[in-house]
């Protein structure tokens, strides 16, 4: 087999914690997608390499924080690929965000059956928001968890209320169960002016 494997995300940041994953990556030099665990990313070089050539946030959470653990060449395709293009897509990407995050509030004001499930998309929606923005408002993207908390512009979440959307984010994704009541959350994240901060945290085009 010929490919290069990465660890990247919360383990490479020093932010993992009881309920966190490892993040692997592999690329593949061929068709061997089917040899590696279901829950390892596999990207083609290709897409990799497109991602780059784009500036994609992804590529830039690549270029910053993965980690080769192994790579069949002398040296890896990422260290290859050199620095990503600039990052030039936040305002569409904050666009889509947003709309996940509205839609994951409406469900909550509505008393949705998925609470846990909307919750967590809440939490992927507010981080990745941050993530995105942190690009021009730090003059470097974030990618911590906390991102939000990072930004030069106040959060109206407390982050004990966070971080509890976060582990309803787990729960969903993982199967961690929590013994916590999720309903102050969900007022919580209902009553927060959310909207507005988005708005904040948009670039004039």
């Amino acid at each position: 087999m010929t490919h290069d494997v990465y660890v990247f995300g919360s383990i490479c940041r020093g932010e993992s914690g009881p309920t966190s994953d490892v993040d692997v990556l592999v690329i593949p030099f061929g068709n061997e997608s089917a040899q590696f665990p279901g829950s390892w990313s596999v990207y083609s070089r290709e897409l990799i390499q497109e991602y780059y050539s784009k500036g994609r946030l992804f590529a830039w959470h690549l270029h910053l924080e993965a980690k080769c653990v192994f790579s069949s060449d002398e040296l890896p395709f990422l260290t290859k690929l050199g620095s990503p293009a600039p990052y030039s897509t936040m305002n569409n990407d904050i666009d889509d965000l947003e709309s996940l995050l509205q839609q994951a509030l409406f469900e909550l004001n509505n008393g949705t059956k998925n609470v846990i499930y909307e919750l967590g998309i809440a939490y992927t929606a507010l981080r990745d928001l941050a993530m995105s923005a942190s690009w021009a408002l730090l003059g470097a993207p974030c990618f911590s968890s906390d991102a939000p908390y990072r930004l030069p512009i106040n959060f109206p979440l407390p982050l004990t209320t966070y971080k509890k959307a976060m582990l309803a984010r787990h729960s969903s994704t993982r199967g961690t169960e929590f013994d916590f009541d999720f309903d102050p959350v969900v007022e919580d994240i209902i009553q927060a002016p959310l909207v507005q901060w988005v708005e904040s945290l948009r670039v004039p085009k």
